[in-house]
């Protein structure tokens, strides 16, 4: 955050969440005029689901179709994941199976019907899948791993995904706690990353 680097910048953290220092890390490169990855829009596109699951279609990631609601509803088909909205709940997933449970779900995550949340019908078996730079070790996640990373160019985060007759569907996404990360995994990636980032360089002065 200190520092006045110039050039492309590649952020890895586990939580690029807003007011995280993920994520002030890319906006201080942008405000440098820095090609960077993760872009703040991405950071938070990620984040938000409604527009998660808008851009993960577009991309051709199968996903799990979500409504807006501002407040509880009695025509909310149960069970349901509930995800918050809201600029300040992160890890939010909430599995719902009653009317009550929906209840004190829509209070907490809609902070007392302030903001919508996003609603999700649960079809499948729950699993969170861990992405890094596009890979993961949850075989029915891998295509939607690397789609994801395509599209959103998030380094490290947490795939929540259901499956659905033997096939995942993108529900939301994550940060991950920084014990879930393979590190070395990173450490690897990061460099072959930089050796392809000098070598393309090179060709490109010696062209010149």
């Amino acid at each position: 955050m200190k520092s006045s680097a110039k050039g492309d910048v590649l952020n890895v953290s586990h939580d690029y969440r807003y007011q995280k220092m993920g994520y002030y890390v890319s906006m201080h490169a942008e405000l440098g005029g820095n090609p960077v990855t993760p872009r703040c829009s991405d950071i938070l596109d990620t984040h938000r689901n409604p527009l998660l699951m808008m851009r993960a279609v577009k991309a051709g990631i199968p996903c799990l179709p979500y409504t807006l609601i501002s407040r509880y509803e009695r025509n909310v088909a149960l069970p349901a994941l509930c995800f918050a909205v809201n600029p300040y709940t992160c890890n939010s997933v909430t599995a719902v199976k009653s009317e009550s449970k929906m209840l004190r779900t829509m209070k907490s995550l809609s902070v007392n019907n302030r903001y919508p949340v996003s609603v999700q019908p649960l079809i499948g078996d729950v699993r969170e899948a861990v992405q890094v730079f596009g890979e993961t070790d949850v075989p029915e996640a891998r295509d939607i791993a690397r789609k994801f990373y395509d599209e959103f160019r998030v380094p490290i985060g947490k795939l929540i995904v259901q499956i659905v007759d033997g096939e995942a569907r993108l529900s939301h996404f994550e940060p991950v706690q920084k014990k879930e990360v393979d590190w070395g995994l990173v450490r690897e990636k990061v460099r072959t990353l930089r050796v392809r980032t000098l070598r393309a360089h090179a060709t490109s002065a010696h062209a010149i």
